[in-house]
C-alpha cells in the first residue's frame, strides 16, 4: 500500500467514526458505561436514548450477576464452583446482549428485547424528570 491509499483508508475510517451508527455501536460496546458519553451528547434523539438505556440495563444485569456470584461464593464446599458458574453465565449474557445490539444496529433493525423492554421503559420514566433540568427556569430565579 502506498501513502495515498493509507490516507484514503484513514479518511474513510474518520468519516465513519463521526456517523450516528458508530456512536450507537460505541454506546453498546461491552465496556463499562460506554453509553454515558453518547447519552449525554445525544439525549434529545429517541433512538440514542433507547440504545443507551438498553446498554445501561445490560451493564446493570452484569453487575447484579457479579454481586450474586459474590454472595453465593460464601457457601461452604460448592460456593466457589457455583460462583464461578454464575460469573461465567453473567459474562456470556453481557456479551450476548451487547453482540445482539451491535448486530441489530449494523442491520438497521429496530431494537426490542421483550425481557429488557420493561426495564428500559422504567429507566426512561426515571430519567425523564432529571433530563428536564436543562432549562434555566427550573433552577429558580437567576438574579
Amino acid at each position: 500500500m502506498n501513502t495515498t491509499q493509507i490516507k484514503d483508508k484513514l479518511q474513510k475510517i474518520k468519516a465513519y467514526l463521526v456517523t450516528d451508527e458508530a456512536a450507537k455501536i460505541f454506546a453498546v460496546l461491552p465496556l463499562y458505561f460506554s453509553w454515558v458519553p453518547v447519552y449525554s451528547w445525544k439525549r434529545n434523539i429517541p433512538e440514542f436514548v433507547t440504545v443507551c438505556l438498553y446498554s445501561a440495563v445490560n451493564t446493570c444485569l452484569f453487575l447484579l450477576g457479579l454481586l450474586f456470584a459474590q454472595v453465593v461464593s460464601v457457601l461452604p464446599f460448592v460456593g466457589l464452583y457455583f460462583a464461578a458458574t454464575i460469573h461465567l453465565l453473567s459474562i456470556l449474557l453481557y456479551l450476548g446482549i451487547a453482540g445482539f445490539l451491535i448486530y441489530s444496529i449494523r442491520l438497521k433493525k429496530t431494537i426490542e428485547i421483550p425481557v429488557l423492554l420493561d426495564w428500559v421503559k422504567m429507566l426512561q420514566a426515571f430519567i425523564a424528570p432529571i433530563a428536564q433540568l436543562d432549562r434555566v427556569s427550573d433552577y429558580g430565579s437567576e438574579g
